[in-house]
């Protein structure tokens, strides 16, 4: 099998192994920094087991044996990287919110195991003609199996050098579809895409989501779900994640860290984890936008790594190998807590299909649960989460749109409003105030028609009329949170369009398409 590879893969090694040693320039008097190559993975050369692949991939050349620390060129987790091993993240069995809160959060990760068997899509999800009937109708984002994200940073000057993308370079590119077109052939040995996207709110009636990050802190007249109360965590957004890989094949990241804390539950195949701490380790992991503040532990957004995670180059960044890794690996029915910008490595074996909820890294801990007991654990369907998909109505500005990292309407908006009523004389909201504050938001972003619908939120509102607010009811107010939700869509108006592959790419001339395999 070794052998086949190697013959049909041949051409496409050469461009790695051609790349000049950093000290071959050097010798002649000169200083030119060698190319950073994209990653071996997405080049199709090391998505499957070490020992499958051409064995040039990660020999060490003889002049550099004794120059380069032991793990050159080698995959993460291999033998080589013992030495800085750190052990597995700890595996509980239950976890309550004192707990978390108290001796996890806001860095330590933990498997909760067998959490996910607790779900109806434990055993639903693991069936494709299920999904394509429940869910087959919405559209999601698909991305290469294997990611690389070297042509973010085409001609960028990054680590002393500009960033070179000759015309054999991979693009990475999105893709959307919808999902019953992507069933069809995900299973295909030529389809090199997975789904990576916003979950649809339709899904998370088929998710039980464990309860140990319940008592967040709410503002103090914020009631929380209507199917639940306070005590139940604000939630951002949840993400879902379909991939199919052949035999030891595998799907992988880039290096990276993420914004938000998160809550990941594996109902299909699995994923191995590995993870560095960035505030104890940063100084040796090169990233590729340095928005990490490690004297603060905080970050400007999130940002990835140029390290090749199946060959990892110790002659440019030969500290790398000593930062201290973690490892984990996220079974079917297990769930996992991943900590805002933890960073981490992943790769993805089999049919693996999980579910992904998150909540923002400026939540805090209310030890007395705003006030409430804490209870049972929920669907992730009875929660509020801030960004949903496709929409709550298809008048706003961000239906059938994948909102993925978008503003904390919120948090920027609603919860200054209602502190502004708060600080009033009568505790309440009176319109003029409430006008203005609506019309300045929205004119900033140029969004019309507002007159009208600011007036419909303040009916919706005053239902006495008496000209004032309390402050609870502008979280119960449905117009505002949709005013709210396209202001935050009209500050994101840089972003790509979202154009659906045309059907035509997966059905034949007669508008027959192929059934689900």
């Amino acid at each position: 099998m070794a052998r086949l590879r190697s013959a049909l893969l041949l051409a496409l090694v050469a461009p790695l192994l051609a790349l000049p040693p950093a000290d071959a320039a050097a010798a002649k008097g000169k200083t030119k920094a060698k190319p950073i190559p994209q990653n071996c993975a997405a080049r199709k050369l090391c998505n499957f087991p070490l020992e499958e692949r051409e064995a040039s991939l990660h020999q060490v050349p003889e002049d550099l044996l004794e120059k380069v620390p032991k793990g050159h060129l080698k995959p993460l987790g291999h033998p080589d990287f013992l030495d800085s091993w750190g052990g597995e993240i700890d595996v509980v069995e239950e976890m309550d919110p004192h707990t978390f809160w108290t001796k996890y959060w806001p860095k330590k990760p933990f498997i909760l195991k067998n959490w996910a068997k607790k779900s109806p899509a434990y055993t639903k999800w693991k069936d494709d003609e299920y999904i394509a009937k429940n869910f087959g109708h919405f559209k999601v984002k698909c991305e290469p199996k294997n990611e690389d994200r070297l042509t973010d940073y085409c001609g960028q000057v990054k680590f002393g050098q500009k960033i070179k993308c000759g015309k054999d370079t991979i693009p990475y590119e999105e893709t959307f579809m919808k999902i019953k077109n992507f069933l069809p052939r995900y299973r295909k040995s030529d389809f090199d895409k997975y789904i990576v996207t916003q979950m649809p709110d339709a899904m998370g009636a088929d998710v039980l989501l464990p309860n140990f990050h319940s008592c967040t802190k709410r503002d103090p007249d914020d009631p929380g779900p209507e199917e639940g109360g306070r005590w139940m965590a604000q939630m951002y957004e949840s993400n879902f994640w379909l991939a199919y890989n052949a035999g030891n094949n595998f799907s992988s990241s880039v290096i990276h860290y993420d914004m938000n804390h998160q809550i990941m539950c594996q109902f299909d195949g699995k994923k191995e984890w590995i993870m560095w701490d960035l505030e104890e380790e940063g100084d040796k992991i090169p990233m590729w936008s340095n928005y990490y503040q490690k004297g603060k532990n905080e970050a400007q957004g999130s940002d990835d790594s140029p390290i090749d995670g199946e060959r990892v180059d110790l002659e440019r960044w030969p500290q790398f190998g000593t930062a201290t890794w973690y490892n984990t690996t996220l079974q079917d029915g297990d769930c996992l807590y991943t900590p805002s910008l933890l960073l981490h490595y992943v790769r993805s074996y089999g049919r693996s299909i999980s579910m992904m909820t998150m909540w923002q890294r400026n939540e805090q801990y209310d030890p007395k649960c705003n006030g409430e007991e804490v209870g049972e654990p929920k669907t992730l369907d009875k929660y509020d989460i801030m960004w949903s998909f496709p929409e709550e109505d298809k008048s706003l500005l961000g239906y059938n749109m994948v909102k993925m990292g978008y503003p904390n309407w919120k948090g920027s908006f609603l919860r200054p409003l209602a502190a502004k009523a708060r600080k009033s004389k009568d505790k309440k909201l009176k319109k003029k105030d409430f006008a203005q504050y609506v019309k300045t938001l929205a004119s900033r972003e140029g969004l019309k028609g507002m007159k009208a619908r600011i007036e419909k939120a303040w009916a919706e509102m005053d239902q006495d009329g008496d000209g004032l607010v309390e402050p609870w009811r502008l979280f119960r107010c449905r117009e505002l949170r949709f005013i709210l939700k396209d202001v935050s869509v009209g500050m994101e108006g840089g972003r790509p369009p979202q154009e659906e592959e045309s059907e035509d790419a997966v059905c034949d001339g007669d508008g027959e398409c192929p059934a689900i395999s």
